[in-house]
């Protein structure tokens, strides 16, 4: 009987990549890349069905149309073995009689973004009557429409994002032929995407803010023209950084060349950045797409979407004028919506909440993203910090879970995850696996599904049994081949072999600290979710090699761990992960926290030791809170007000001069300021139960609202006449408590309203 079930279940298979390979359609010339096809099939209906449902996926992209109206483009970013197919009901845009089904699909090749993985160019729509797999379908090239590599117009910085387009109008289409089979396409698993559909919202365009060669004060509300033989440029601020698809339109001007540049500051004659909101003479240094004029009206679009706030139109005329008729913006990115509020009597710290949470939606899409101008990868350390803002603002887990997954396909190296992931590019971080880990945990405290923990729990045990045989002989790890990434701060990429450091023993206290961290993760979850003698292993490992750091590590006369065995370096990192992880005591935690940090200077180091950046700050945060030192955090911030005279409105990268101006691994005071602050947070594994414990220091209002797997939270706090007045709301089905000053108080009812004595 067993037999003839495994035999049911392989001729399942085995049909189902058959179904796979059916239906996968490409053009006979589209094999070289970059490419762009259009696909066509008309359809004859007597009546609108009551719905008509279809799957429709493509490599690398596409955009699907019914009778010229968008309907969706997909398929969002996955893996070969994981490829995603869109499920879409087409019947909002049927009408009775004819009905025209269009797809555009692209392929960029090895100059698509660093995400985008293929195997080749091909459309698959399944659903009758429209499927692929069936005749009628027709193709066509456009060459009008091709790429260039982005490293053209950016040598100078590190760039895998968004391909830079060129439509030349003057270049005639291709014609119509019958698309052709295309079982190289079908190589793949496909399936169904878990993601809903990316948002796609009319913006403000922005207002021109310098222009030259031609008046443009009213544009993009006002026509403007360009005379002929003339060279116009018009730079627009939008009132925030964005990410959003362009839309421009253009009369006349035959043979006129439109240079649309993207940007997310300006910068000056140094090649320096300043204030975000200062013009003058400063200059964009960005990527562009190129639009050539045909003489006839035209709405020029990139294919993809960019992010920017500055955007500059280059306009070159030949011997027509060209008249800038108008310009859209159309919003797009991951739909998370806003359940949390922070509104406070600090009108600082409102906007550090709202730049954090805006910069997490400019980047997050269809993964979660480091960058969305420079890079567009989803990173394992930066994701983690922002899976927590999206489970804090939005509740939403789902980006979050298909994160979890998609790194731990990823496998490199006997072990490790890939640093980031989805990407056809190999970049393998060794720290970052333990920020996956990190994910895991996050996730058994956040949320209350832990089938997904247990699904990745023998991952988990891989991971950690990767660093194993890495052991000095006095118990650190020593050194591996792979990128040791801990923070940019004090590193670069010229000198990536400083730090971490590793002794003439080679062995590193902070690699070791690291791991220490993610075995005492890995044991906890195991006791949850696995194998209580594995989790007793892991601890035991970790008690081993906390043994060690504290033996080779700890500079008694400094009240410091160095980061090296010959005691030589220091960094804030290794005492906040000893402060962390246990491997300093509880007395000298407190200690250590004082001589890493300076007062009135945020999350500056004294002089001498590594600091943390923007992004390893979320670690100093949590260490302060470990120290027993909470109310240090709002401390911890001014590193941030600091950033709100230059005008951002996302967060960066890093300090002074920062490549990225909107970097989400700095947004995590977002998610802090609900759970440290209004003090809303998981007092439970599973979020089973609520623990309500602000830090307002000198906060006399706030009223704030956090999300959980239940339903939100929300808080009111005034502080007068030396009482605290608390006002907790919760769901019926959420039990908790109230802590103020290391007492509890049980949340009996939906509604509690308590008066505490300062």
């Amino acid at each position: 009987m067993r037999s003839l079930v495994v035999i049911f279940l392989l001729s399942l298979a085995v049909t189902a990549r058959a179904d796979d390979a059916r239906g996968w359609i490409t053009h006979p010339a589209a094999a070289a890349t970059p490419v762009v096809l259009e696909f066509r099939r008309e359809l004859d209906i007597d009546r609108v069905p009551e719905d008509m449902p279809v799957k429709v996926t493509a490599d690398n992209r596409f955009i699907l149309f019914v009778s010229g109206k968008r309907v969706v483009a997909g398929p969002s970013t996955g893996t070969v073995q994981r490829w995603r197919q869109t499920v879409i009901d087409l019947k909002p845009w049927l009408q009775h009689g004819k009905n025209v089904i269009t797809a555009t699909v692209w392929n960029f090749g090895d100059i698509a973004p660093a995400h985008q993985q293929s195997v080749a160019t091909g459309f698959r729509l399944a659903g009758p009557p429209l499927s692929t797999s069936m005749p009628g379908w027709r193709v066509r090239l456009l060459p009008a429409h091709s790429a260039v590599s982005a490293k053209e117009q950016l040598s100078w910085q590190y760039y895998v994002a968004s391909t830079p387009e060129i439509i030349d109008a003057t270049k005639s289409e291709g014609e119509w032929v019958d698309a052709v089979p295309a079982p190289k396409a079908a190589v793949r698993t496909l399936i169904d995407d878990p993601l809903p559909t990316q948002t796609y919202t009319p913006a403000a365009a922005g207002r021109v803010v310098r222009a030259s060669g031609v008046d443009a004060s009213g544009f993009p509300s006002r026509p403007v023209t360009v005379p002929a033989h003339t060279t116009a440029k018009l730079l627009l601020r939008t009132d925030s950084t964005i990410s959003a698809y362009p839309e421009l339109d253009v009369i006349g001007g035959k043979a006129a060349t439109i240079a649309l540049e993207y940007g997310e500051a300006l910068y000056d004659a140094d090649n320096r950045k300043g204030d975000r909101d200062l013009v003058g003479d400063r200059r964009l240094r960005g990527f562009h797409d190129t639009f050539i004029a045909d003489g006839q009206p035209r709405t020029f679009a990139p294919l993809w979407w960019r992010t920017f706030r500055y955007f500059e139109l280059t306009v070159t005329t030949a011997d027509e004028p060209l008249t800038l008729q108008g310009l859209r913006l159309t919003e797009t990115g991951y739909p998370f919506g806003e359940v949390a509020s922070f509104r406070s009597n600090d009108a600082q710290l409102n906007r550090i909440w709202d730049i954090g949470w805006r910069t997490l939606r400019v980047d997050a899409h269809e993964t979660f993203m480091d960058s969305s101008y420079w890079e567009q990868l989803q990173y394992t350390g930066d994701t983690r910090l922002e899976m927590l803002i999206s489970y804090a603002v939005s509740g939403d887990s789902r980006l979050a879970r298909e994160a979890i997954e998609s790194f731990a396909e990823s496998d490199t190296d006997g072990g490790l995850v890939q640093g980031a992931y989805p990407s056809r590019l190999p970049n393998v971080i060794a720290t970052f696996s333990f920020a996956w880990i990190g994910m895991l945990s996050d996730w058994s405290n956040e949320q209350p599904d832990a089938m997904l923990v247990q699904k990745h729990l023998p991952r988990v045990r891989r991971v950690l049994q990767w660093f194993e045989p890495l052991r000095n002989s006095d118990g650190l790890l020593g050194k591996n081949p792979k990128w040791n990434f801990i923070d940019w701060a004090g590193q670069r990429w010229d000198d990536r072999d400083h730090f971490p450091s590793w002794g003439r023993n080679n062995g590193s206290c902070l690699m070791t600290a690291m791991w220490v961290g993610a075995l005492r993760q890995g044991a906890e979850l195991e006791r949850r979710h696995g194998d209580v003698a594995r989790a007793k292993q892991d601890d035991a490992t970790a008690d081993a090699a906390r043994t060690a750091i504290r033996e080779h590590c700890w500079v008694a006369d400094r009240g410091l761990f160095a980061d090296d065995g010959d005691r030589d370096v220091f960094s804030q990192h290794m005492n906040v992960l000893a402060i962390l992880y246990d491997i300093a005591t509880p007395a000298e935690a407190a200690t250590i926290l004082d001589k890493i940090t300076v007062r009135d200077r945020g999350i500056d180091a004294p002089v001498g030791m590594y600091m943390s950046s923007y992004y390893f700050a979320w670690y100093l945060a949590r260490a302060a809170e470990h120290a027993g030192k909470p109310e240090r955090y709002l401390e911890l911030l001014k590193s941030w007000r600091d950033l709100l005279p230059l005008n951002y409105t996302t967060w960066p990268e890093s300090r002074d001069q920062p490549r990225s101006d909107s970097h989400a691994w700095s947004a995590h005071p977002t998610a802090d300021l609900l759970g440290l602050v209004a003090g809303i947070r998981s007092g439970a594994p599973g979020y089973a139960r609520v623990r309500v414990e602000p830090v307002l220091g000198a906060l006399t209002s706030l009223d704030a609202t956090a999300a959980t797997p239940k339903g939100p939270v929300s808080v009111s706090y005034r502080v007068a006449g030396g009482k605290l007045v608390a006002v907790i709301e919760r769901p019926a089905d959420l039990a908790g408590e109230f802590v103020w000053k290391g007492k509890p108080y049980p949340l009996e009812r939906q509604r509690t309203r308590l008066e505490l004595p300062l």
